[in-house]
C-alpha cells in the first residue's frame, strides 16, 4: 500500500504544517479514506541547514538520511522534506533515497507550478541560506521563461530575523508575532514594487505568516509546502487529490 513520509523537525511546525496540508488536499468522507502518512520529527539529529550551507556548520545530511530510512521502514513510498534549504545540492547530493521510495522534490514542483501558472517575474523570500546559496536559481534554470527576483539585502536580513529571532521569530513562538508579520509583508510589497506577479514563500515557516491567505493585496503568495503536499498525494493516490 502507498504511504506518504515526511521528514519533519526542520522546523517542527513546518513538518506538522505539511501533514495538515496533505489532509486538507485529500478527498475523504471518513478517517479511513485518508492516505497513510508517517512523520518523523527529530530536530535533535538534524542541524540547522542555513548554518551548514553558508558557514560550513554541522552537516544535516546524515540526520535527514536517518529520518528517510525510518520512514521507509515504516512503509512510506513517497517522501518529502519540509524544508527549502535542505534541497540544496550541497545536502541532497549526500543522501541516498531508500529503496522502494520516491523522493518528491518540493522546489522542483514549485518551479513547475510557477511555469504552469504563466508567471514570469517571480519573487523569492526565504532564509539567507536559501537565497544566498542560489538553491531556487539552480532549479529555475530548467524554466527559461521564469525570472527570479530577490529582495534587497535589508529585506533579506529582516525576513531572516522574522524566522530566527529568539524573541519574535516564527521558529521561537507558537503564534506568528506582529513584528514578524510586518517584516515579511514589507518584503512581499517590495518585490511587488519590482514587478513580481507572485512571491514564493521559500521557507517552510513563511506560509504560517499568511495562514488562509493566497495573496497580499494583488500579489500572489506561492506556498511550496502546499505544492509539495499535493505532489505527495499525486504520487501515492492521485484519485484522492482535491
Amino acid at each position: 500500500m502507498s504511504a506518504i513520509g515526511i521528514v519533519g523537525g526542520v522546523g517542527p511546525l513546518a513538518g506538522t504544517d505539511l501533514a495538515q496540508k496533505v489532509f486538507k488536499n485529500t478527498k475523504a468522507n471518513k478517517d479511513q479514506d485518508h492516505i497513510d502518512l508517517y512523520l518523523v520529527s527529530c530536530p535533535s539529529m538534524i542541524p540547522d541547514r542555513t548554518e551548514y550551507v553558508l558557514f560550513n556548520g554541522e552537516n544535516p545530511a546524515p540526520g535527514i538520511q536517518k529520518a528517510m530510512d525510518k520512514l521507509a521502514l515504516c512503509g512510506a513510498t513517497a517522501i518529502g522534506i519540509s524544508c527549502n534549504t535542505a534541497h540544496s545540492s550541497k545536502i541532497l547530493s549526500q543522501i541516498k533515497i531508500p529503496e522502494g521510495t520516491v523522493f518528491v522534490n518540493m522546489i522542483d514542483n514549485c518551479c513547475a507550478y510557477c511555469n504552469e501558472k504563466g508567471f514570469r517575474e517571480v519573487g523569492l523570500l526565504g532564509t539567507l541560506g536559501t537565497l544566498r546559496s542560489g538553491i531556487y536559481a539552480d532549479y529555475f534554470k530548467n524554466y527559461p521563461s521564469l525570472h527570479l527576483v530577490l529582495p534587497s539585502e535589508e529585506k533579506q536580513e529582516a525576513v531572516q530575523d522574522a524566522i530566527y529571532n529568539k524573541e519574535y521569530g516564527i521558529k521561537a513562538l507558537s503564534a506568528v508575532s506582529e513584528k514578524a508579520y510586518n517584516a515579511v509583508s514589507a518584503a512581499v510589497r517590495e518585490l511587488a514594487g519590482k514587478g513580481c506577479q507572485a512571491v514564493i514563500l521559500g521557507c517552510t515557516e513563511l506560509p504560517l505568516v499568511f495562514e488562509k491567505k493566497d495573496s497580499l493585496e494583488k500579489t500572489v503568495l506561492i506556498d511550496p509546502t502546499n505544492i509539495l503536499a499535493r505532489a505527495l498525494i499525486k504520487e501515492t493516490a492521485p484519485e484522492k487529490l482535491v
